[in-house]
C-alpha cells in the first residue's frame, strides 16, 4: 500500500503524534490510579522498557495496520477493528517479554489502566480528527490540476472524493499554451477557475497559488515534457507531483488497465517486494492455516451436519478445479452451498445475486463466508495464500483472457482465500466486473506487502460481519 506521500504527511504525522502522547497520557494515568503520587516517578523509570516495549508495539501495529496514511475511507468499524489489533499486538510484546526475562516488565494492574486510558483518549480524538478535522480547511490538501480536458476532470473527481481523508480541494486547472499570443482570459467550469499560462510561467503560477499537490491531467502525457524542468523543481521545493496512474492508485487503490503497457507491467514487476515477502508470507500462510483450522473446527461442524440434515443424499463438500500461480490446477474445497448439479446444464457460469442455484442454507454460509474454511486446506497445502487474486475456473479464464487485456498476470503470483479486489469491489458476474476487479488484483500485485495483507485481512473481518466497506 502507498505510504502516506509528502503532501499530506504532514496530516497523517499528526495521528502518529496524537497517538504517541495518548501512550505518553495513558502510561501517567494507569500509574497515578495504581499508586500513590509520590512512587509514580520511581515506577516509570523503574519499568522504564515495559514502557518502550508498549508505546513501540502499539504505534509498529497502528502502522502495520495502515492508520498511518492518506485513508481511502473513514469507518468506525475499521477504527475498532485497528484499536483491538494494536492493543492485542502491544499486549502480546510485553507478555512474551515478560515471561523471557522472568518478571513483569509492566504491572497487570498499571499496564490495564494505562490501556483503558490510551484507549479512550486515541479513539475520541481520531473520531474528531477523521469525522472533523480533516475535513475541514485546517489541513485541506489545495491542488491544481494541469490540463482542463476530461482526464483533468475525471482527477478531480478522484481527489476530492468525500472517502479521501485528509480532504483535498482542486483550487484550479491550469491549462498551459505555449503560442506566440497573449494567454487567454482566466474562465471557470464548475465552479473552479481555469488559468492560462505558457510553460515557462508555470512555476511562479503554481507557487503563487500556494498549492502542496500538482495533478497532470492531459489526455497524452507525451504533452508533460515541456513542462518537466518547471515540474521538477516544484518537486524538490517540496510540492508533489501526481501523474494519473499515481493518482488513480494512491486515491483509488486500482491500477487502471487503459493507464498499463508492457513495459509499466515489466517495471511493477521488478520493483515488486514479493521475492523478499514470499518467505515471511508463507510461513504465516501455514501457521494461520493452522490456527484458522482449529478456531473454526466447531462451525465447519456445525454447517457440516446442518448440510447433511438439509440434503441427507447430497454431499457436505464440493470440489472445483481452479487456476493456480503460473497456470497450475488445483481442486479448491468449499462446503456446498448450491444443490447438486447445479451447472449441469448452464455449465461454468459466475454466481449472481439471489441464484436460485443457492440454497437457503448456503446464502448463510456464503454470507458469513463459512463456505470458504475448507480452503485453510488448500492454504496449508501450498495451493493457496490467505490474501491474493481469487482463483477462477479454467473455462472461464479461457474467455477472459480473450476479452480482457493483461488478465493473465494475475496468475504470477499465488491466489488468496481473501483479496483487495474482495473487499474492494461487490461481487461481479460480468466481463466488465471481472475486468475492473483485474486493477485492483493488478494494484496488489505492484504494492504487496505483509502490511497490505494485514489491512485486507482486517477489512475482510469488516465485510464478514457488516457486509460492507464503506461507513462514513
Amino acid at each position: 500500500m502507498h505510504p502516506s506521500r509528502s503532501h499530506v504527511r504532514t496530516q497523517v504525522t499528526w495521528i502518529a503524534m496524537m497517538d504517541m502522547a495518548c501512550l505518553f497520557v495513558g502510561a501517567f494515568l494507569g500509574i497515578a490510579l495504581r499508586l500513590p503520587h509520590e512512587e509514580v516517578g520511581v515506577y516509570v523509570f523503574d519499568h522504564l522498557e515495559g514502557w518502550l516495549l508498549l508505546i513501540g508495539g502499539v504505534l509498529l501495529a497502528n502502522y502495520l495496520a495502515g492508520s498511518y496514511r492518506l485513508q481511502y475511507t473513514y469507518s468506525r468499524f475499521n477504527l475498532l477493528v485497528t484499536w483491538m489489533f494494536s492493543i492485542l499486538f502491544a499486549v502480546a510484546i510485553v507478555s512474551i517479554t515478560s515471561y523471557t526475562w522472568f518478571q513483569q516488565v509492566i504491572g497487570r494492574g498499571v499496564l490495564g489502566w494505562a490501556l483503558i486510558s490510551y484507549s479512550v483518549l486515541s479513539l475520541t480524538l481520531k473520531v474528531i480528527c477523521y469525522r472533523y478535522l480533516f475535513r475541514s480547511n485546517v489541513f485541506l490538501c489545495r491542488t491544481v490540476v494541469i490540463g482542463v480536458g476530461r482526464r483533468a476532470k475525471e482527477m478531480r473527481t478522484i481527489i476530492e472524493s468525500e472517502y479521501v481523508i485528509p480532504a483535498h480541494k482542486v483550487v484550479a486547472f491550469i491549462h498551459v499554451e505555449d503560442s506566440e499570443e497573449e494567454p487567454s482570459a482566466d474562465v471557470s467550469t464548475d465552479g473552479t477557475t481555469i488559468l492560462h499560462c505558457k510553460s515557462d510561467t508555470l512555476e511562479s503560477l503554481v507557487r503563487s497559488l500556494g498549492v502542496s499537490l500538482i495533478v497532470v491531467g492531459f489526455e497524452d502525457l507525451t504533452q508533460t515534457a515541456p513542462l518537466y524542468p518547471s515540474l521538477k523543481r516544484l518537486r524538490f521545493d517540496g510540492v508533489e507531483v501526481l501523474r494519473p496512474l499515481s493518482v488513480n492508485e494512491i486515491y483509488r487503490g486500482v491500477t487502471p488497465l487503459h493507464l498499463m503497457n508492457e513495459e509499466l507491467l515489466m517495471q511493477a514487476s521488478l520493483e515488486s517486494s514479493l521475492p523478499m515477502v514470499w518467505r515471511l508470507k508463507r510461513l504465516i500462510d501455514i501457521m494461520a492455516s493452522i490456527v484458522g483450522m482449529i478456531v473454526f473446527l466447531p462451525a465447519a461442524a456445525v454447517a457440516s451436519l446442518l448440510i447433511k440434515l438439509s440434503a441427507p443424499g447430497e454431499p457436505v463438500l464440493y470440489s472445483q478445479v481452479r487456476v493456480g500461480q503460473f497456470g497450475r490446477e488445483f481442486r479448491i474445497h468449499k462446503f456446498r452451498t448450491m444443490h447438486s448439479g447445479a451447472e449441469d446444464e448452464t455449465g461454468a457460469i459466475w454466481a449472481a445475486d439471489n441464484d436460485s442455484r443457492i440454497t437457503p442454507l448456503g446464502r448463510f454460509l456464503r454470507r458469513f463466508r463459512i463456505d470458504e474454511v475448507p480452503q485453510f486446506l488448500n492454504i496449508l497445502n501450498g495451493d493457496m495464500s490467505l490474501v491474493g487474486p481469487r482463483p477462477e475456473r479454467p473455462e472461464i479464464i479461457e474467455r477472459l483472457e480473450g476479452d480482457i487485456p493483461y488478465y493473465s498476470e494475475r496468475e504470477n503470483i499465488t491466489p488468496g482465500l481473501s483479496g483487495w479486489a474482495q473487499i474492494r469491489y461487490p461481487y461481479g458476474s460480468s466481463v466488465e466486473d471481472a475486468r475492473r476487479k483485474l486493477e485492483y488484483d493488478l494494484y496488489y500485485m505492484k504494492h504487496l506487502s505483509i502490511t497490505l495483507d494485514l489491512q485486507i485481512l482486517l477489512s475482510t473481518l469488516r465485510i464478514v460481519v457488516f457486509g460492507k466497506e464503506r461507513d462514513v
